[in-house]
């Protein structure tokens, strides 16, 4: 029942809408002859100039042009049906011909603006009219039973506090405040990607901001760049020596070295700076330790890698062009999304004093988080002969493939 109002609704709003196009066409049809008038003050004119002319003693053959213009004038009138009489008006005439045609211009104008609002407004109701009475097709019914519809996936929740600061940073793109907001958030989100943009923008800006210094940081120490990321968090220690993420970021990192003296000190002198801390840097410390009682077994530098975890992987052989890698060259196997040439990878491996040829295993074991891999992927190896993933020299044999499916297969590659 609700299907056929709404369609009698539509149908009889449009045969409305319809008419008063058509009643609106048909009263703008009716328009001044403005030919005609137009005529008429070009006669008035050429009769006012005449009558100056022979005021004045001006030439015959003036006179005479004249006289065959308004003769002109005369016969065009005649022809459209204008009275001869009105060939003697007098020249005021013509002002008030411009008169006319100016009122006849507005009095359209003002029954268009009437009808357009008109037509406007009926258009709004018709809109709102099937709006409100328009029936969801996933609730009819059949039979008196209700159709069950199909289920549908869970939409991605917004994250209304990350897409305010977001919001803040695309209106303000030099608030470099704004942007450590931005990198914080992403950081607490396992957004890495975000924080090294973000902090490699305020970096570019302001190369002493400790806490783009120590986001970007604990970024690289994600992907095993525990010396660069270390350089940038005692950098950041100087440049604020009151930044408590900092400290904790470096303890971090002497803890995965195995120095816990040095995290001690570290922790130390963060309670210093901030006794009101000092319960929360006590139990993350202890945290800390505990994890670091039972490493993961670090895989012998030439030997075949360990099993992939379940999910994507790929197994990739490297053989190497030309002369042995010096002892000191550290092998990089970096992989990223597919088209994706720079910011922080998906998945690192690292691995010093390298043999060649040698066979790997990427998976979400070598992930940044521990997440699964791209389906697809862009896998670079680099011998390095500084140890630093970040700097590239031209020199160094590398190799890259991208496009790389995750699904358990294979490539080779071959560093020259």
């Amino acid at each position: 029942m609700t299907d056929w109002l709404s369609a009698g609704g539509m149908i009889l709003s449009g045969l409305i809408v319809g008419f008063m196009f058509w009643y609106g066409m048909k009263g703008r049809a009716v328009k001044p002859d403005v030919e005609r008038l137009d005529l008429e003050a070009k006669r008035d004119l050429l009769l006012q100039q005449l009558r100056e002319l022979k005021e004045t003693g001006g030439s015959v053959e003036e006179q005479r042009r004249l006289e065959r213009e308004t003769a002109d004038v005369l016969r065009a009138l005649d022809k459209r049906g204008a009275a001869p009489s009105k060939s003697t008006a007098a020249p005021a005439s013509a002002p008030a011909a411009v008169v006319i045609t100016s009122a006849h211009a507005r009095a359209a104008a003002i029954r268009g603006f009437i009808w357009g609002a008109a037509s406007v407004a009926v258009l709004g109701g018709i809109a709102w009219f099937v709006t409100e009475k328009a029936t969801p097709k996933t609730e009819q019914t059949m039979g008196g039973a209700p159709m069950m519809s199909a289920p549908q996936s869970q939409a991605q929740q917004p994250d209304p506090a990350l897409q305010q600061i977001e919001a803040a940073v695309a209106k303000s793109p030099n608030d470099l405040e704004m942007r450590n907001q931005l990198a914080k958030a992403y950081l607490e989100r396992e957004n890495l990607m975000g924080v090294f943009e973000q902090t490699k923008y305020i970096l570019a800006k302001s190369p002493d901001d400790a806490r783009a210094l120590t986001y970007q940081a604990l970024v690289r120490m994600s992907m095993g760049q525990r010396d660069p990321a270390a350089e940038m968090l005692h950098h950041a220690i100087k440049s604020d020596p009151q930044l408590l993420d900092a400290y904790v970021a470096l303890a971090w990192d002497d803890i995965q070295r195995g120095n816990t003296a040095d995290a001690e000190a570290q922790v130390a002198e963060a309670t210093r700076r901030h006794p009101e801390q000092k319960a929360r840097l006590d139990d993350v410390l202890s945290k800390m330790k505990e994890q670091a009682k039972n490493p993961a077994p670090a895989a012998a530098p030439s030997a075949p890698a360990a099993a992939p975890t379940s999910g994507p992987s790929v197994h990739v052989t490297l053989t190497l062009a030309g002369a042995a890698p010096s002892p000191n060259a550290v092998l990089f196997i970096i992989a990223r999304a597919s088209g994706q040439t720079a910011g922080p990878p998906a998945a690192v491996k690292r691995i010093a004093g390298p043999t060649f040829p040698l066979d790997i295993d990427l998976s979400a074991a070598d992930s940044m988080m521990g997440q699964p891999l791209p389906a697809t992927i862009r896998i670079e190896a680099r011998l390095d002969s500084d140890g630093d993933a970040m700097t590239k020299n031209p020199s160094d044999p590398h190799a890259v493939q991208d496009g790389v499916a995750t699904n358990g297969g294979k490539v080779s590659l071959a560093l020259q």
